[in-house]
């Protein structure tokens, strides 16, 4: 049997990725072949480091991913058995041939109509590149016409499996699908075991991690931290993550915000911090905070969860499916409340949150998976080994997303 698995890009190693590798692990522990079709070439060297070596041995062909081609393909020439899109959010890929039968698509969030709708740059640019050859200026609307068709009938043609009940409600309301959530894999374990290790007591910190991009509404942590300034339980914010050069403007502007707000000293950037010191921070901290409202999921709630940090989270997206609602909030001022409580929690209330989270680790990813891709074949059950964790050396969390 013959799976072919579709994803822009393996190599930034974020959540999708991680899923993707996932997705192989678990197709491969059932004897079936895999062909991986990317834009990017994967780099095996940054693979082998960050999800070790069985995923990567275990890919029997790379094919190149030409967008345009796979539009206009009636079927696809390998004839898979299962064709496995786990980049559904993004990556519009349809054949005439897809049925529920042979085709899964994992949709974070249906967002690919909605940025062709607006004609965000970022992604048409992509769309344009995966085509992988030049589309004339007078064709390029009827190439998005062709791409947004092509993924409303993906979605509407296939098995759709998504990251949280938030997320399946948007599927239904866009297109009139019925997906079923199936929880992203976390390395739970990796993350439970480093922030744990150190017995040192942990400081009344907040914690954000994202990726410095106007999209992830940093400013909301900056304005939380105003209102917590001064209250005799926050010590200080840390706010990590990535700063690409497409965010250097914004994460000049928070560096600006911060300053106005006279948060000199009690909001400190780390940008580009490497792993080791993330877990040390995770190690340090008390508080998670997540500023983002209407989050698919969280991958980076869930990891600081495991490190045994309270998160603290608006109260609209994925994450109020395993947030405590006391740790949720709707207006700056509940946000204050809400991490006042977590910093004056318990520590037993940290180690519940680390075994919480192990719900969501990669091997109850893989299982689920498996149990998915046997009823979508119409095979029986697959036998469910017991494997250990991927390795990670690199773990990736949201700020890398």
């Amino acid at each position: 049997m013959k799976a072919e698995v579709a994803h822009i890009s393996l190599n930034p190693r974020g959540g999708a990725e991680r899923l993707s590798v996932s997705v192989i692990r678990a197709l491969t522990e059932i004897g079936i072949d895999v062909e991986l079709r990317t834009f990017e070439k994967p780099d095996h060297a940054m693979m082998k480091e960050a999800y070790g070596e069985t995923p990567v041995k275990k890919i029997q062909k790379v094919a190149t991913l030409n967008l345009l081609s796979n539009l206009a393909r009636v079927t696809a020439k390998s004839n898979p058995d299962i064709h496995i899109n786990t980049h559904g959010d993004m990556l519009p890929l349809f054949r005439h041939d897809f049925s529920k039968q042979n085709s899964i698509v994992y949709c974070h969030y249906p967002i690919a109509g909605c940025l062709i709708e607006s004609g965000d740059k970022d992604y048409l640019d992509l769309l344009f590149n995966i085509s992988s050859c030049q589309i004339a200026p007078e064709k390029q609307n009827q190439f998005l016409e062709i791409a947004k068709d092509a993924y409303r009938n993906m979605i509407v043609s296939s098995t759709v499996l998504t990251n949280s009940e938030f997320s399946r409600k948007a599927i239904f309301k866009m297109y009139g699908v019925n997906s079923s959530v199936v929880y992203p894999p976390v390395e739970t374990e990796l993350f439970q075991k480093a922030a744990f290790a150190s017995k040192s007591p942990r400081q009344d910190d907040i914690l954000v991690i994202s990726r410095f991009h106007r999209s992830k509404k940093i400013e909301n942590a900056i304005h939380l931290a105003k209102l917590l300034k001064g209250k005799t339980a926050c010590r200080r914010m840390v706010i990590v993550g990535n700063v690409s050069p497409d965010g250097l403007e914004y994460y000049n502007f928070l560096r600006k915000l911060t300053k106005d707000y006279g948060l000199d000293g009690f909001v400190r950037f780390e940008p580009s911090a490497s792993f080791s010191r993330l877990i040390e921070l995770m190690r340090a901290s008390k508080v998670y905070l997540h500023p983002l409202p209407g989050e698919p999921f969280g991958i980076s709630t869930v990891e600081s969860m495991s490190a045994g940090l309270i998160p603290v989270v608006p109260d609209i997206g994925g994450h109020t499916e395993f947030v405590p609602p006391r740790y949720q909030f709707h207006t700056f001022e509940q946000g204050v409340g809400a991490v006042i409580a977590a910093l004056d929690a318990p520590s037993t209330e940290s180690v519940w949150m680390s075994h919480h989270a192990a719900s969501f680790s990669v091997p109850s990813f893989v299982t689920r998976f498996k149990e998915i891709l046997a009823k979508v074949l119409g095979t029986e059950s697959p036998q469910v080994t017991s494997q250990p964790l991927i390795t990670n050396k690199m773990a990736t969390t949201d700020s890398q997303a």
